[in-house]
């Protein structure tokens, strides 16, 4: 029929053009979906992450546990402490430092105890 008209295409190439189209289409729906896909995942993280923090850190630990192994032992074992250890300095940093603090006060109060009430001259027990 194309060739009736005189457009220069024959009856394959007609086809062949139509073939091409749907494919397009159809190649635009994946893509469509994907990125819809990726969307929901992205808001369900956002969503997870802001309710429950502590999922951010254990997420870091489970890539670089994940990289660690493709890359081989040396670099997970750097990653994996490196992990553990800014997990642990998030929990428990605080408290760790509330404790150290503490701890130098109270040695300090114990020492400026013990020398106000011994002699200078003796040494202090044990």
């Amino acid at each position: 029929m194309d060739q009736i008209y005189g457009n220069g295409k024959g009856p394959g190439q007609a086809r062949h053009a139509h073939r091409a189209a749907d494919a397009r289409v159809a190649l635009r729906n994946r893509v469509d979906s994907a990125r819809d896909m990726l969307e929901n995942m992205r808001d369900q993280a956002e969503v997870a992450f802001r309710d429950r923090p502590y999922l951010v850190p254990v997420a870091a630990c489970a890539v670089g546990v994940g990289f660690g192994l493709l890359m081989g032992s040396r670099i997970m074992r750097l990653l994996v402490l490196t992990t553990v250890g800014a997990v642990l300095s998030d929990m428990f940093g605080g408290e760790i430092r509330r404790f150290g603090r503490d701890f130098v006060d109270d040695l300090q109060g114990r020492l400026s105890q013990g020398s106000q009430g011994n002699d200078p001259s003796r040494p202090p027990s044990i």
